[in-house]
Formats: structure tokens, C-alpha cells, sequence
């Protein structure tokens, strides 16, 4: 990502200013004796990208009323100044402005709040909303996103940890202790190990397996239920043919068929009316049924007595025909005499009064037939009744202990079936369709994973490119220098040797792995800007502060030879650095602050190197007649 610092402003009062300017593809030095504000320079870049953690000191803080830098990033140009900060409490007031002039005066008036430089800031450095979902950690109680300042740790060789044994990055000076263990992350996605798309598809595959998961473990729930509910109805069901209420049968009920007879049952004895039927009901209904049939019997009594009657006078008449017929035909023949006569007419006048009977009997009472009809179905009514009443009492008769075990199986039934797992039907074909998804995906992944393991070997190919520049480090001559991304710091291995070496002594050594890394690492990350033609979140910029650190004392003179030869082998492969970088037509920028003069550089002719300033001879950061006002 292209980053030039242009300048670096302060404001005193007064309307008293003080400016460094700075080139691009230089090495620019400030260099001066100790305490005058030398590494203060970084600070304020720091603090003017709106850091939280005040990092200044606290001398510079009270003699000075704003902080200001003006930069360029991506062809963006921008200025920011910031009110010092009051009662060791960064300040809000900010300036924000798109272009490299700063303001004149100390007249500054705020015009933008810290969340909405920020979102700018975050916009110019590339950290989309995507990058920020990945990114996203606890801090405390806090939960963190990704912004643009995780990137500055990369752009920061600070004094202290230049010479450190262990540590390479000073997650102290930028507060990101906390989420330490997120740096390895935020490291693969600058050096290109890792990207945007490579997360996305982490998080798919994530998703992806968490689902599947989900669903084997919804499926194996819900075949668990199953045998679980037809085990509860079986039990429900043998618990009814144990107490007599469902007789046994030979044939095989499915679940549902079983729990059908156990809701018919539940229903059938907890649905019976309040009150049963009275004995006096049923008695009542007992004699009118009785009553019923009494004149049915009678009416079909009189019926059959009546038929019988008909038949017998019908008989009779044909018993006498005779006599008509005697008369009619043989009335001149027959001998009347005293005995004959009377009898004859006897049985004529019989005769006579059959067939008037027999006429009269013709007329059958009307109403006897429709009084049975009647009767019959008020009988077949009142017996239903009865049958209904005697079964509801019939079901009053069972004993109370199988009452209470229907109440307690109804309640079994419904906490059962209340409190089953709802698991939803997931078709196997989805299952399947995830699997295949999966494995697409983990092979893609795993190309990148091989991509990712070709650029650590390219980084650690630039930072050896470094390394094998150094001259004045004979005891490690042809060693391999490696990037333990596992411990995030670099270690020396001795050729054949299995193991790297865990101390390579003093803090010279270590200066000279730290240079190595840093600018190996820039080095790395400008080749994968430019072969890949992709977006790197970490500025071309570097300040380091003060590689003398393990040589110098106070003055040239009481520098060793040999850490003098060393100082200057570093400062070396520093401008040989920068040559290759403007060689490949990229820009980069190096912020150095020193212990030792420009004559390191001058008389050496590191042509890169450009002074920016010098704080000697009581010259500082802060004006001499500021200073020393109270």
C-alpha cells in the first residue's frame, strides 16, 4: 500500500510551530544525542492516527498544544492534527483535512469526531466490513474489530524491541496485549498467506460442518424419539390391558393404532357426565318399558283372540250350511213333524245369527295395528335408553384404582407428547448435497494452504536475501535464518543441523535479525502486492528507531571499531534496501532516528540516507526557548 510521510507539525503557543519534512524513497534520518525527543517522532505519528494509548512524553505533552501529520496513501492526499492530550487523556479534538498543507497557526478548531476519522481511515487503508467480520476478537469485556492500527505493528522496529531476544513485535507500544494471540492471523493476511476469499471459505467450511453436524445430530434425536415414543405407547397400552380395560389381541397394532385406543379410552372415561343416572331414572324407564310391552302383549292378545273367533264362527256357519241347503232345495221332502220342526228352525235362526256375527266381526277395530306400531318404537326408544344408562353405570363400577391409573396415563400422555423434541425432517439428499459442498471446498482450501506454505517460504527467502548482506556477523557465516510463525520471531539454524539455535548471544546479533525480518518482511509484501495484483493493508513505511542502540554511548568517539564496522554494515543493507525497492519502481519510505552523526552516512555516501534534522548542541524536538518557559 502505498504511504508517504510528508510531515510532522507541532504547535506551540505563541503561534510558535516546529515542522519536519520528510522525502519519499529515502532513509530519513533524525539524529541527536539522548533525551531530546528523538523516538517522540513516532509517538506522534501514532497519537495523530488516533491512537487511544498515549505513548508521548508527558514533557513534550505540556509545551506543546497540537500534534499534526500530513501524508499521502494511495495517491490520497491527507492532513490530521490533534490537540495534545490533558490529565494523561488522549483528546477528541481532531482536524481532519484532504490535502498536505497543516494549519498555520495554533488556531485549530476541531471538525471531525475520533469514529468518523476513523471509518476514513479504515477506508483508505482498505479494511472493508468483510475484512472486519473476520476479524473479530474479545478484549476484556469488549469485543474487537480489525482496523487500520493492527497493521502499524508491522510498520514500527521500535527501541524496545530492536535488540530483544524473543519478541519482534511491540504489542505494548500499540496496547494489543490483550488479543496477542491474534496476531498470527492478522500477520498471514499481510504477507498474503491468507485473504479475503481464503476466510470466506474457512467460514463455509466452518458453517458447512456445523451443519451437517446438526443435522446427524437432529436425524439421530429424532430416530432416539421414535423409539422412545413407541416404547412409552407400548407401555401406555400394556399398562390398559394389565387392568382389564383393553382385552389382549393376537394381532400386531401399529403405534398409532395403540395410541387410538388409548385416547378412545382416555376420552370414554374422563368425558363421563358429573352425575351418573339415577336408580329412580332407570326404574322409571324400567316400568314404562314394562308398561309398554304389557299393552303390546295385550293388544296382540286381543288380536289373536280375535282371529280365533272369526275362525270358529266361520266353522260354524259351514257346520250349518247344510240346513239352508236342506231347506231351499228339499223343503218338500223333509218331515216336518213335531220333533223336526222346532230343531230345523233352531238351526236356521243359528244360521242367521253366525252370519250377522260374522258381518259385524268384519269391522276390525281401527286403531290396533298403529297403537302397536306406536308402542313398538316407543319401546325400541326407552330400551336404547335403558342400554345407554346401564352402560354409563356400568362404567361407574370400575374400581377407583383403574380411574386413577386412566387419570395418571392421560397425564403421562400429555406431558410425553408436550415436552417431545420437535426435530425437523431433513432429506439425506441435503446431507449429501452438503458432504460434496464440503469437500469442494477443502480442496480449494487446501490449495490455498499450499499457496500459503510457497509464500512463508518466500518470505523467508527475502529475510535470508537480508541476511546473507550482513558481513560483520562471521560466528553465523552461511547460517539459515527461519520465521517461527508458530512463536512469531526468527531463529538461526546451523547448516545440518535439525534444530535452530535458541540464543545467538548478544543484542548486536539480535539487532541485525530484527532489520533482517523487517525488511525481509516489506520486501515480501511489495513482491506480493505486485505479483498476485492484490491489496496490502500495511503501509510501505517503516520507522526504526535507532539501530546503534546496542553500540552506542553517547558520542562518536567511544564507539568500538568493530561496533562501529557493525553500525555501518546496518546501515548498509538499510540504503541497499531502499536502492532495490526504488530499483523495482515501488516506492517506500524509512523514518530512521539515530544515536550516531550524519557522517555515518555522508562520508560513507549512502545516498539514500537524508537528514532530516539533528538534536545536538542542546537542540531538540521541542525549541530551546519553548522548553524552557514555565
Amino acid at each position: 500500500m502505498k504511504f508517504v510521510l510528508h510531515e510532522i507539525k507541532l504547535w506551540f503557543t505563541e503561534n510558535k510551530t516546529r515542522s519536519f519534512h520528510f522525502e519519499p524513497n529515502k532513509v530519513n534520518v533524525i539524529t541527536g544525542d539522548a533525551t531530546t525527543g528523538k523516538t517522540s517522532l513516532w509517538n506522534i505519528i501514532d497519537y495523530c492516527l488516533l491512537s487511544d494509548k498515549i505513548n508521548i512524553a508527558s514533557t513534550i505533552n505540556k509545551k506543546t498544544l497540537w500534534f499534526g501529520i500530513a501524508f499521502s496513501i494511495n495517491d490520497k492526499n491527507i492532513s490530521i492534527a490533534r490537540r495534545t492530550p490533558e490529565n494523561d487523556t488522549a483528546s477528541s479534538d481532531v482536524y481532519y483535512a484532504n490535502q498536505l498543507q497543516l494549519p498555520v497557526n495554533n488556531n485549530i478548531e476541531r471538525n471531525i469526531s475520533i469514529p468518523e476519522l476513523r471509518e476514513i481511515l479504515d477506508e483508505m487503508f482498505r479494511i472493508t466490513d468483510d475484512v472486519k467480520k473476520i476479524f473479530n476478537w474479545k478484549q476484556s469485556k469488549n469485543t474487537v474489530s480489525l482496523n487500520y492500527r493492527h497493521f502499524l505493528l508491522f510498520n514500527a522496529l521500535t527501541e524496545n524491541i530492536i535488540g530483544s531476544q524473543h519478541t519482534y513485535f511491540d504489542t505494548v507500544f500499540f496496547d494489543m496485549k490483550d488479543y496477542e494471540k491474534n496476531i498470527p492471523l492478522i500477520f498471514e493476511f499481510s504477507i498474503g498467506a491468507s485473504n479475503l476469499e481464503k476466510y470466506t471459505i474457512k467460514k463455509k467450511i466452518k458453517d458447512i460442518s456445523h451443519e451437517i453436524t446438526e443435522i446427524k445430530k437432529y436425524q439421530n434425536q429424532k430416530e432416539q424419539d421414535d423409539s422412545d415414543y413407541k416404547e412409552f405407547i407400548n407401555q401406555l397400552f400394556m399398562k390398559l390391558i394389565s387392568l382389564g380395560i383393553i382385552k389382549n389381541t393376537e394381532y400386531h397394532l401399529s403405534t398409532s393404532e395403540m395410541l387410538n385406543q388409548i385416547q378412545s379410552i382416555i376420552n370414554r372415561y374422563t368425558n363421563l357426565p358429573e352425575n351418573p343416572i339415577s336408580d329412580d331414572e332407570l326404574e322409571d324407564l324400567l316400568k314404562k318399558e314394562t308398561d309398554i310391552n304389557i299393552q303390546i302383549n295385550t293388544l296382540n292378545k286381543y288380536q289373536n283372540e280375535y282371529k280365533r273367533y272369526i275362525n270358529n264362527l266361520n266353522k260354524y256357519a259351514d257346520s250349518l250350511i247344510p240346513i239352508e241347503f236342506l231347506k231351499k232345495n228339499l223343503s218338500g221332502e223333509i218331515l216336518y213333524t213335531s220333533e223336526t220342526q222346532p230343531f230345523i228352525q233352531l238351526l236356521e235362526s243359528s244360521l242367521m245369527d253366525i252370519k250377522k256375527n260374522i258381518d259385524k266381526s268384519k269391522i276390525t277395530p281401527i286403531q290396533v295395528d298403529s297403537d302397536i306400531t306406536t308402542l313398538k318404537k316407543n319401546l325400541t326408544e326407552i330400551s336404547k335408553k335403558i342400554t345407554d344408562l346401564r352402560k354409563v353405570k356400568e362404567d361407574y363400577q370400575i374400581t377407583s384404582d383403574k380411574l386413577v391409573s386412566i387419570g395418571e396415563i392421560k397425564h403421562e400422555l400429555e406431558y410425553f407428547i408436550q415436552n417431545k423434541k420437535k426435530c425437523p425432517f431433513i432429506e439425506t439428499s441435503k446431507i449429501d448435497e452438503l458432504i460434496r459442498e464440503k469437500k469442494k471446498l477443502t480442496i480449494t482450501f487446501d490449495n490455498m494452504d499450499i499457496v500459503k506454505l510457497r509464500l512463508k517460504e518466500k518470505l523467508n527467502d527475502e529475510i535470508q536475501h537480508i541476511y546473507n548482506q550482513i558481513t560483520t556477523l562471521s560466528s553465523y557465516r552461511g547460517y539459515k535464518i527461519i520465521f517461527d510463525d508458530k512463536n512469531m520471531n526468527i531463529k538461526l539454524q546451523s547448516p545440518g543441523e535439525l534444530f535452530p539455535l535458541e540464543n545467538v548471544g548478544s543484542k548486536s546479533n539480535y539487532m541485525f535479525m530484527h532489520l533482517c525480518f523487517y525488511l525481509g518482511l516489506h520486501s515480501h509484501m511489495i513482491n506480493v502486492e505486485k505479483t498476485y495484483n492484490t491489496n496490502n493493508y500495511v503501509p510501505r513505511f517503516l520507522f526504526i528507531d535507532q539501530p546503534s542502540i546496542p553500540y552506542y554511548v553517547g558520542n562518536d568517539t567511544k564507539i568500538k571499531n568493530n561496533d562501529k564496522e557493525n553500525l555501518m554494515n546496518a546501515f548498509l543493507i538499510i540504503n541497499d534496501f531502499i536502492s532495490k525497492i526504488n530499483n523495482s519502481g515501488t516506492e517506500f519510505q524509512i523514518i530512521m532516528v539515530e544515536h550516531a552523526p550524519k557522517s555515518y552516512w555522508e562520508d560513507n555516501e549512502l545516498n539514500n540516507f537524508h537528514t532530516v534534522d539533528e538534536f545536538i548542541n542542546g537542540k531538540g524536538l521541542i525549541p530551546q526557548d519553548i522548553f524552557q518557559k514555565d
